[in-house]
């Protein structure tokens, strides 16, 4: 028998192990990329806070786009900013908005709200997220530097505030305010350094 031949039988299980232990991994670890890992890219947000006396209402649109030439599954999941003062929100929901309009199933899962989408490739996806926080304290924080996992800066944000019965007092990133009484600011290329914190008093009637 030739050294090839006593070979051969070698270089086929070997082959074969390798290709089983390929196929394991991905088994294992594509469910817990798609949830952990972003695979998909995070263009842009815009955050609406309604902000109340004793309570904050959280609107936030993310769109999220599949980069890829073939479809995947990406985990997401919902950062609180919850601490002495800001209890765990309530009311949480998540809803896709395009291409289609749907309810988005929420898990709660190692102490966090998520869910996952399936995207087509190339697809572009619009998300809704809204809950509401109180503050009895009269200030609020809307978490930013969750950002920085994604590896890249938003190419645009857009955050208001809309005073019901309140009078903002500080925020830490500068607001403007436009003509519909609301207070906003506007990024490019956006890499958050730090979380938007904002108070606020209650007006007097």
């Amino acid at each position: 028998m030739s050294s090839l031949a006593r070979l051969k039988p070698i270089l086929n299980f070997n082959s074969s192990f390798w290709l089983f232990l390929s196929l394991l991994l991905c088994a294992l670890l594509l469910p817990f990329m798609a949830g952990f890992y972003p695979i998909v890219r995070f263009p842009e947000e815009q955050i609406d806070i309604e902000v109340y006396p004793d309570y904050v209402w959280v609107k936030g649109i993310y769109v999220y786009k599949n980069p890829f030439p073939f479809p995947v599954v990406q985990g997401f999941s919902i950062p609180f900013p919850v601490d002495s003062d800001h209890p765990v929100p309530v009311l949480v929901s998540a809803q896709q908005l395009h291409p289609e309009k749907r309810p988005i199933p929420l898990r709660y899962i190692f102490g966090m709200h998520r869910f996952d989408l399936t995207f087509k490739a190339k697809e572009k996806i619009r998300v809704l997220v809204t809950y509401r926080q109180q503050t009895p304290k009269k200030n609020a924080r809307y978490i930013l530097i969750t950002t920085k996992p994604w590896k890249r800066p938003l190419k645009q944000g857009l955050y208001r505030l809309f005073p019901k019965g309140v009078r903002i007092t500080s925020s830490n990133y500068m607001l403007m305010p436009d003509k519909t009484k609301t207070f906003c600011f506007e990024k490019e290329n956006f890499m958050p350094e730090y979380d938007w914190e904002f108070s606020w008093e209650t007006m007097k009637s």
